[in-house]
């Protein structure tokens, strides 16, 4: 069935990339209206938009996890051009003609278009139940990629339909409240007019469902509103919600749950735990995971052609030694290599790379591994997190945090070892980061607490990587939590104001 799918998936998303530049302003025209004429068509477009998704991750990890403290670049002071930028995404040391933060707003803007296109057209559609889906899934992921583009950035164009380019160029940037309640408008839509099915048919597995959107909503409402707040309570209840359905099955302990490394097995893709991910298919027909080759290091056998590996968001020492002090084994071995077989040397040789999504590649970027956008463990420990923050530690919030511990084989906590609201909470955040390692939730996290530009100071000075530089790694300002607008944007309207900063 996967197969089947992705086939046309790479059908539409030809169609898609010969009507759409992605050079352009933050608006699209697609010229698919004289295309779009019945139910099939606005599938096909329907599978343009998570085509789109593959476009987005290829930079986002850049935006997100090296930018953190749990990865960095895997050599300093490299001439490669590319290698250059990467490393200063890392030190937050970028500015407004940044090329891969400009690809990265492009491919968001992009899929944004794609999903306006979808709404724009599901009129035609016969089939009520195909209609509210393809509603539903367009709404979805619009707002995931909105969610992005406000945490990324704060204000930014909103852009809803098509607009003709005299207009576009005119626009100024939303304020954040007015994006938030663009997603917001989006995901509740889905969620009180039942869009989305309770769960997907096995033939449609890795299209978005009502736990997706359940669950994206809850975590937009913890981001965007704080205790004590009707929303911030409504998150609780969504992420319960979510905990509790049949389709992730309802786990009440760790034997419940999908052991960790069969989380990621590519033999057991879509499992319960999987709330929502990008999908990948390996096969030379263009639709394979290039993680493979951008994260292991080169001539790493089996796992990575020869010669096409790059070692790019290489695990930082600081987040493997909360590994060590944790006992952690389990989910730092799934995460983390630390040696690779080179099949050239015929050697082992000690390295440490992300593993997570190297399994296995034997043709260049065309790796099998799916992407994790949303799943238990991150809704489990959001809803712990959550009622701690709102009451404090409870057996129901400790439920959920022991049975991630424990399914990674790490001794539970007795409640009166976290028995206040600060020792949980360090608990908690300590537990999202050595579960959710390099899924591109740690810098979102730290965003959310408030602590990013604190977190990632004590790490640059601490971090002996940096030491190795040439040059002094200098601290970070708040106003680096934000990218700059891209100078593509300020060409074509000098009037758009541009982040803090840059």
């Amino acid at each position: 069935m996967k197969t089947r799918i992705f086939a046309i998936l790479g059908i539409v998303g030809a169609i898609c990339f010969s009507s759409c530049n992605l050079d352009q302003y933050p608006y699209s025209e697609v010229a698919s209206d004289e295309y779009v004429a019945d139910d099939n068509s606005v599938n096909d477009l329907v599978m343009g938009c998570y085509n789109g998704l593959h476009d987005v991750m290829y930079y986002e990890w850049a935006m997100t996890e090296l930018r953190s403290d749990n990865a960095r670049m895997y050599n300093n002071n490299s001439t490669s051009n590319t290698t250059k930028l990467i490393e200063q995404l890392d030190q937050s040391v970028i500015n407004t003609e940044h090329e891969w933060v400009e690809r990265y707003w492009k491919a968001c803007y992009a899929l944004i278009s794609r999903t306006n296109n979808v709404l724009a057209n599901v009129q035609v559609v016969k089939n009520e139940d195909n209609k509210k889906m393809y509603e539903g899934e367009a709404r979805f992921l619009r707002a995931l990629e909105y969610f992005n583009l406000v945490r990324l950035w704060g204000p930014v164009f909103i852009v809803t339909s098509k607009t003709p380019s005299d207009v576009a160029r005119n626009m100024q940037r939303s304020s954040a409240a007015d994006v938030y309640a663009l997603i917001e408008g989006d995901l509740e839509t889905i969620v009180e007019q039942q869009l989305l099915p309770a769960k997907q048919a096995d033939a449609l597995l890795g299209r978005a469902d009502m736990n997706a959107a359940k669950a994206l909503l809850a975590k937009v409402y913890a981001t965007h509103y704080g205790v004590g707040e009707e929303k911030y309570q409504q998150a609780i209840n969504l992420c319960k919600e979510v905990l509790g359905s049949a389709a992730v099955g309802n786990p009440q302990t760790a034997a419940d749950l999908v052991p960790y490394a069969s989380v990621f097995d590519i033999n057991n893709e879509m499992n319960k735990e999987i709330i929502f991910a990008v999908r990948y298919l390996s096969g030379n027909v263009g639709l394979g995971s290039p993680f493979g080759n951008l994260f292991a290091p080169i001539n790493n056998g089996a796992n990575v052609i020869v010669g096409t590996a790059n070692w790019f968001n290489a695990p930082s020492d600081n987040l493997i030694n909360a590994y060590i002090i944790e006992g952690d084994e389990t989910r730092r071995n799934v995460n983390i290599a630390q040696k690779y077989y080179n099949a050239t040397t015929g050697q082992w040789i000690e390295a440490t790379y992300c593993c997570k999504y190297t399994r296995p590649v034997t043709t260049g970027f065309d790796g099998e591994s799916d992407w994790p956008i949303i799943r238990v463990g991150d809704i489990a420990l959001l809803y712990a997190e959550l009622l701690n923050e709102t009451a404090g530690p409870s057996a129901e919030a400790l439920k959920y945090v022991n049975m991630i511990r424990e399914r990674a084989g790490i001794e539970p906590y007795a409640l009166e070892k976290v028995g206040n609201k600060y020792d949980f909470r360090m608990a908690v955040r300590n537990e999202r980061r050595l579960e959710l390692a390099f899924e591109n939730q740690r810098w979102f996290d730290l965003k959310r607490w408030d602590i990013a530009t604190e977190t990632i100071n004590n790490y640059l000075s601490s971090e002996a990587f940096y030491a190795g530089y040439t040059y002094r790694v200098k601290p970070i300002s708040n106003w680096q939590n934000y990218l700059p607008i891209p100078v593509s944007v300020t060409n074509i309207n000098p009037d758009v104001a541009q982040n803090a900063g840059y």
